[in-house]
């Protein structure tokens, strides 16, 4: 049966492999990899604590578990899960040790064995008996991870099913994004613990967590205490053991919980109303499915967890300079994550295309709900954290950036979603994941990059006036805002219901089918550039956005903000801790990095563009 297993697991992934999935494979794989041999030489160091080895192997242990507890919700489902096997007369104990099987064998589990044999070096640095203790040690460490991801996996599928389980999935989300994206205020903490040691209450914490148990029985080997030896080593055997009967039963056909109802007299009841006509409608239906879809959940409390953890983290060090720009944050954060609206509605789209010449209305519904949901939201956000702030040269920044962004978002977004739909499934047969309703990564990105050069003008404007000490031409800013965001807002709105009328029945097939027309001519949509890049070619453009982003917005725009604000605070930005004679030239080399970062994205794109473009406009070649 294991083996049966393993072959279909191996057989599952050939046939669902893709360019864009080996790519982020790859990208997944060689970060893991990296951090898997920075946890085995971690354990090589000498402190000048004795306990400080022991803290922060702790530390790093009960963050790869945490990765393998939160993964499910980011990754999706596993190539093979109990709902599979639910018609076939196998007991659920074999099909349990089978699937676990099978989940032992995978890339994530090979590089977390290597960085759990971090364990044994650890022992072998204290005695030979510790050694021994710390291989079986290694083999329980690795089946807890392995077990808490299939049992959150499977908890995560049913709290999915309701308006609140799209909150904490999206929580989880976000929480992700934002340490990816701020994780260089890991390494100040770091210092800050090597240099004073841990707290005696944090270093008890840490020792109590399962994750834990193996080094307290290593270290207690290292002594000769055998009692203390066997004791943590024991009561992980038997959380394993423990967790796998759970995951036993919920691998049953029986849910936790109901599935969600769409639609209900406290939904019509919230729904705004709006005057009579097609638009008012189509708003008021829009609205309804924003208060129903626990997928339109997740769109709305991701944006507002990432926004509010990120200006959260310069806390640590006493910085509250980004409270302003919570609600700018979340602006654009919408933007990204809506960027497949009308994919996200499944077949849906059959009644907007049942109503002939409707499609502006539709799209400018979209585009309205959308803007009623976050402008109010964001624009308080704004608001509060100014006011938490205290500094109100902050502000016409602040508000310039929020109104821009949600200009910019409500036109980039509903064109993204049309010009590059991804299909997914129908909302009745959501699941957990983010990823199960198609990747998105590419679109949401692009909205992103494009929601950002629409701040830019407003941003330009509130810089020279800082620049020239100029207060009018400052709050000209948002002005300036205004004006650019409602032109993203029509410009945009107009290109999408222009689309949506000329490729409406050819979207709806796509989303029927999960496919795109094999031949492509000049009346059929041609594959996007996402599509038919190579694996090579995705891992470069992503890699140069990554540096983009980085270079650009945390390491230079915002630095630069903090210099012309006058603020003595360095926080954890590269350039503040340089020589004042080189602070400057620092953060200017850290934009133009971040430029060159995007212009190396764009290029990439542009040339693979024109390449489907040219091969699309060639004439099939005959017999």
């Amino acid at each position: 049966m294991v083996g049966v297993l393993i072959r279909m697991k191996f057989a599952v992934l050939r046939n669902t492999a893709s360019d864009g999935k080996t790519a982020w494979a790859a990208l997944g794989g060689t970060v893991g990899l990296c951090l898997a041999i920075a946890t085995v030489v971690l354990a090589f160091f000498d402190f000048s604590h004795p306990r400080m080895l022991m803290d922060l192997l702790a530390v790093t242990f009960a963050l790869w578990a945490l990765g393998w507890m939160v993964g499910p919700t980011f990754a999706g489902e596993p190539p093979l899960n109990g709902r599979h096997f639910h018609r076939q007369p196998i007991p659920r104990g074999t099909l349990a040790l089978g699937l676990l099987a099978s989940a032992m064998v995978a890339v994530t589990t090979v590089v977390t064995l290597l960085a759990f044999t971090s364990l044994i070096v650890f022992a072998a640095r204290l005695s030979l008996g510790a050694v021994m203790v710390s291989v079986p040690a290694v083999i329980l460490l690795l089946l807890l991870v392995v077990l808490l991801s299939r049992v959150c996996s499977l908890l995560f599928g049913t709290l999915a099913m309701s308006r609140v389980g799209g909150v904490v999935t999206a929580t989880v989300t976000a929480a992700m994004i934002a340490l990816a994206s701020f994780s260089w205020i890991i390494f100040v903490g770091i210092y800050l613990l090597l240099e004073h040691g841990f707290p005696p209450l944090l270093s008890t914490v840490l020792r109590w967590l399962p994750s834990s148990w193996v080094l307290l029985s290593v270290e207690a080997a290292g002594r000769g205490d055998w009692w203390w030896t066997a004791g943590p080593l024991a009561a992980l055997a038997g959380l394993v053991a423990g967790l796998f009967l759970v995951w036993t039963r919920l691998l049953g056909p029986r849910r936790l919980a109901r599935a969600v109802v769409r639609g209900s007299s406290a939904a019509r009841a919230a729904s705004p109303r709006w005057p009579r006509g097609d638009q008012g409608a189509l708003y008021l239906r829009e609205m309804r499915t924003w208060w129903r879809d626990p997928l339109r959940t997740q769109n709305i409390a991701l944006p507002v967890a990432f926004s509010i953890i990120t200006v959260l983290f310069p806390l640590v060090l006493g910085f509250t300079g980004l409270f302003p720009f919570a609600g700018a944050a979340t602006a654009l954060m919408a933007a990204a994550t809506c960027a497949n609206l009308y994919g996200q509605d499944g077949t849906a789209l059959w009644m907007t295309l049942m109503l002939p010449g409707k499609e502006k209305e539709d799209v400018r519904a979209r585009q309205l709900a959308w803007l009623t949901l976050f402008g109010p939201l964001t624009l308080a956000m704004t608001a509060g954290g100014s006011l938490l702030h205290g500094d109100p040269s902050l502000v016409p920044w602040a508000l310039a950036a929020n109104l821009a962004a949600l200009g910019g978002g409500a036109g980039v977004l509903i064109w993204i979603s049309v010009a590059d739909l991804v299909p997914g499934p129908d909302p009745h047969r959501s699941k957990n994941s983010p990823l199960d309703h198609g990747d998105v990564t590419g679109q949401s990105f692009l909205t992103l990059l494009l929601t950002a050069v629409a701040v830019l003008p407003a941003l330009g404007v509130a810089l020279a006036g800082q620049l020239l000490d100029r207060p009018p031409l400052l709050w000209a800013s948002v002005p300036v805002a205004l004006l650019t965001g409602f032109v993203c807002y029509a410009w945009f709105g107009v290109l999408a219901a222009r689309r949506l009328r000329a490729q409406g029945p050819d979207l709806l097939q796509l989303m029927r089918s999960g496919k795109r027309p094999a031949v492509a001519d000049r009346e059929t949509r041609a594959p996007s550039a996402f599509e038919t890049m190579g694996a090579k070619r995705q891992l470069l453009m992503w890699g140069s956005m990554a540096v983009g982003i980085l270079g650009l917005f945390p390491q230079g725009l915002v630095p630069l903000g903090i210099k012309l604000s006058g603020s003595a605070d360095r926080v954890w930005f590269l350039a503040l801790y340089m020589p004042e004679p080189w602070q400057w030239p620092v953060i200017a080399g850290m934009i133009l990095i971040g430029l060159a970062g995007f212009g190396g994205m764009l290029a990439i794109y542009l040339a693979e563009s024109r390449k489907v473009k040219e091969q699309a406009a060639r004439p099939p070649r005959a017999g």
